[in-house]
Parts: structure tokens; C-alpha cells; sequence
């Protein structure tokens, strides 16, 4: 059982960067906050691009509505959008969202309107026109696993690596990293687009057969799935001549919810009510989709809903359908996800054995929270945990050993979570009234979905017939037209 405490945060020391050649057509700024800049490539000019978190740059022909502009016909009026966003790793995501006539090629690859994540010298090119190369000032620090998909090892991957499984080409580029599977950024060529390859390591020869039944029964179960707010798993790969079984997945380019959440916390003091309620509304669809086929997610938190692309009123996906359960109005005795999401009833059945929940419910608990966060900027029962991430690596290393400073630690998580428990048994919500003193709809909505009984707490379908919902249903469901419907990519189509 993992604690994730949501007070952790991780912070970057930024990188100042300083260029003597000024890009052509971009307004100067002074920011030191520079993560990654684009360098044309062309002869007799060299022009570098600064790009900064969350101030995206566009590049296009025209100048009253691009930052950086092209002259040449070839390229539309605005041909695409660069973003660089915080990664849940520590590092920085940097995309280009194509949405050009044209399209753009990414290392020599087609791409059309989608978004892409550009990695550490990876060649931008606007078709019959300029190139650019992408450099990372802030290295990501994805952690180094102790396996790759991919040869050579992790340290001596170049961008050149890759590998060819099935109909994909998986690079050595680790998007993340876990104790039985890492996600690496590959490509698709029949749908012309990046994805995520998700590779999971089976332990061992004794279980290899059981545990790859039963991760193909998953798969084949989550494959059926194809909606707007559920990360779609496009394919599935047994790789015959290693320990790895591939799934292929939607690439989303705009990080998690849990990142962007955060990184409000560092611009403004918390997240505007509409931008939460519209990210709300998309998660009650997401969940009233994956119910009504009787499915449940069980570890429902923001670090596993994505941003489909950066920007603000996101479209958000929720993601790691790995304790997932089918038939999910069942009673299940096999607690999983993390506590600070977990319900009364499956904390108490953590402890006691006899005692059994239902994944629909403990669901909509999630989503509670998940809203609580969004409004407040704290989890209602989790505000005080001291365990960091050392602690929670520490607390996952079954069967390690560690020094007596790395007990105290430990010691002080496994308080922390006994005091969670206590409070999310108790169910004794507090709303400060310096935040919450005119959000009366939305607090009505979460102790609804924070009820202690599972069986009189809201469904998914109670939520969406809220007050705070059906006040602006209208706007709600036009943008999710406008703004969704018109963001699904060629790709996601096939």
C-alpha cells in the first residue's frame, strides 16, 4: 500500500539562458526562466527561440498572431503551437501541437494535427520550409530503471536507439520509470503519431505464465474502451525473446493533473472555479463511461488523470488502468490503491481482513477528493504528512535494508498514514471559510461524494445532476464540443 502525500511537491532550481543572436519575429523578453530553446538550422542565420513553463511560443506566417513568423507560403497562418510544461518527474515536457494545413515532421516523421513531445535534439520541420532543433536546458530526471526495453543501456542511450516491436518503433527515450515497467516514447506509423509504450516486466519464470494472463486479460478488457476522457490502449505486444509485455497507449503531451494543480499553487493562490468544474465534468463523463461497463479504476488520484495537451481548460484523460477490476459491482477483498484516495470502507478492510469493499463507490470517494484538491489546494485529510518522496521510495523497497536515519523517516510515514486513516474513517470534512465562503454548490457536491456509507454516497450520475453542474450545463457541454470533440486527432479515429 503506497502513501502519496499531495504536500510534496518537487522544485526546480531554473537554468538561465543567454543568447547573442535575438530570434527573428519574438518579442524580447528579459525571463531568466529559460527550460528549452529551438535553433533554426539554415544557412547564413542561426535564430534561437527561448521557451519558458507555460508561455507557450507560435510559429506561423502571420504576425499579428505568431510570436516567431515564417514568410514562406508553405506554412499556414499559424502552424503550430510549442508548449513547455513541469513533468511529474521533476523535469520538463516540451510539445508542439500541430494545427497547420501542412503538417510538420518530427526527425524526418509525418506528424498532422497532434500533439508531439520534443525531446533533447529532436528536428522540428515546417514542410518546404525551416528546421529547427530542440534543446533542453532543464534535464528531465526521469530515474534510471534497473532494465530498458531498449539496447545499449539506459546510460548510453542516444536518439538515435530504437527498436521495432510489431507496428511500432519504441526509442530509448523513458518517459517514466516503476519498479516492473518503464514508458518510452515511440512511434506509429500506421496512425502517423506518438505514443506510449508501457513495457511490463514479469518476475519470474515460476509466475511468468499467470501474471501474463492475467495483465493480456486486463489489456484485452481496457482495449474495448474508446472515449475522450479514458487514455486509450491502442495495442498490445508479447515480446517473444525477453521478459516484457508491451502495451501501446495515447500519448498525452500536457502532463498530469496533479503537476498542473501545482503548479497554480506557484502562480496564482489556487485554481479558478470554472476551470475546475470544467476539468470535473470531463472526469464524471470519463467515470459514468467506465461504470456503465462495469469497470472500475480503484486508484482514481491526480496523479493518474493526464492532460491531453498543454494549456488551460484542458482535456483531461484518466490513466494506469493497472488496478483496475471488471464486474465492478462486486465486493472485492483485495484493497489496493493509494490510502489518501482510499474510502472508510477500504481503509477499515486494510486491517481487517474479512471486510471488503465495492469499486464503484470508492470511485466516486476519489473524485471527491480529487475535487477538494482542485478548489482548495489541499486534501481534506491528508494536510499535514511529513513522509517525502525518500520516504515513500524507502517505504516501497520490500525486503531492503536501510540506515537507522532512513528508520526515522519511515517511522514518521507510517504515523503519518496511521493518523490518515484515522481521519478518513472519522469523515470529518473541514471547509475554511476564507476559501470556501462562496463555493456553497461545489461543497454541497463533495460531501455528497464524501458520504461515509457507500451505499447512500453519490453515484457518478447523482454528481452530474448537481446544482454545480446543471447551473452551467449549457457552457459545459458547448465547450466540451467546441473544445473536445474538435481536439480528437486523425489517430484516435483509426
Amino acid at each position: 500500500m503506497s502513501v502519496t502525500p499531495f504536500s510534496s511537491r518537487r522544485t526546480l532550481v531554473p537554468t538561465s539562458f543567454k543568447s547573442d543572436i535575438p530570434p527573428r519575429s519574438v518579442k524580447r523578453s528579459r525571463n531568466l526562466d529559460i527550460c528549452a530553446k529551438l535553433t533554426t538550422i539554415q544557412e547564413g542565420r542561426k535564430d534561437v527561440i527561448g521557451l519558458s513553463l507555460n508561455k507557450p511560443i507560435t510559429i506561423g506566417r502571420n504576425p499579428d498572431r505568431c510570436s516567431y513568423v515564417v514568410a514562406d507560403t508553405s506554412v499556414s497562418g499559424v502552424h503550430c503551437t510549442i508548449f513547455a510544461v513541469r513533468s511529474q518527474h521533476g523535469g520538463v515536457i516540451v510539445s508542439c501541437q500541430d494545427i497547420s494545413k501542412n503538417g510538420i515532421f518530427l526527425n524526418a516523421q509525418r506528424i498532422k494535427k497532434t500533439s508531439v513531445i520534443l525531446m533533447d535534439n529532436d528536428l522540428l520541420k515546417l514542410p518546404d520550409s525551416i528546421t529547427f532543433m530542440c534543446t533542453h536546458v532543464w534535464k528531465d530526471s526521469v530515474p534510471v530503471d534497473r532494465f530498458s526495453v531498449v539496447d545499449p543501456p539506459p546510460q548510453a542511450l542516444r536518439r538515435s536507439t530504437h527498436k521495432h516491436i510489431g507496428r511500432y518503433t519504441v526509442s530509448g527515450q523513458c518517459l517514466g520509470s516503476g519498479s516492473f515497467a518503464t514508458v518510452h516514447l515511440a512511434f506509429s506509423s500506421h496512425r502517423r503519431c506518438q505514443v506510449a509504450c508501457k513495457s511490463i516486466t514479469i518476475k519470474s519464470k515460476k509466475d511468468s505464465e499467470k501474471e501474463l494472463d492475467q495483465v493480456m486479460k486486463e489489456t484485452r478488457i481496457l482495449m474495448g474502451l474508446n472515449h475522450p476522457n479514458i487514455n486509450r490502449i491502442y495495442d498490445s505486444e508479447e515480446d517473444p525473446d525477453s521478459k516484457y509485455f508491451h502495451i501501446f497507449l495515447q500519448l498525452c503531451t500536457g502532463g498530469d493533473l496533479f503537476t498542473y494543480i501545482n503548479s497554480y499553487g506557484e502562480r496564482y493562490e489556487r485554481m479558478e472555479e470554472q476551470e475546475v468544474k470544467y476539468i470535473m465534468y470531463q472526469l464524471l463523463l470519463g467515470l459514468k463511461y467506465l461504470h456503465s461497463q462495469h469497470i472500475s479504476h480503484r486508484d482514481l488520484k491526480p496523479e493518474n488523470i493526464l492532460l491531453y495537451a498543454p494549456g488551460p481548460y484542458p482535456r483531461i484523460q484518466i490513466a494506469d488502468f493497472g488496478l483496475a477490476r471488471p464486474k465492478a459491482w462486486q465486493e472485492t477483498f483485495n484493497v489496493c490503491g493509494t490510502v489518501s484516495y482510499l474510502p472508510p470502507e477500504g481503509v477499515l478492510a486494510l486491517d481487517q481482513k474479512h471486510l471488503g469493499y465495492v469499486g464503484m463507490p470508492s470511485d466516486c470517494w476519489s473524485a471527491g477528493i480529487i475535487l477538494y484538491i482542485m478548489l482548495s489546494g489541499s486534501h481534506p485529510f491528508d494536510y499535514d504528512a511529513p513522509c517525502d518522496s525518500r520516504a515513500s521510495r524507502i517505504l516501497h523497497s520490500v525486503g531492503s535494508e536501510y540506515h537507522s536515519e532512513e528508520s526515522e523517516l519511515l517511522a514518521n510515514c507510517f504515523r503519518s498514514e496511521a493518523q490518515l486513516k484515522e481521519r478518513i474513517i472519522d469523515g470529518q470534512v473541514e471547509f475554511h471559510p476564507s476559501i470556501w465562503h462562496d463555493l456553497h454548490e461545489a461543497k454541497t457536491l463533495i460531501l455528497l461524494l464524501l458520504i461515509h456509507d457507500p451505499l447512500k454516497r453519490a453515484k457518478v450520475a447523482d454528481a452530474l445532476k448537481s446544482l454545480w453542474i446543471t447551473k452551467d450545463l449549457n457552457m459545459l457541454e458547448n465547450a466540451y464540443r467546441a473544445r473536445i470533440t474538435a481536439s480528437i486527432s486523425p489517430a484516435e479515429k483509426l
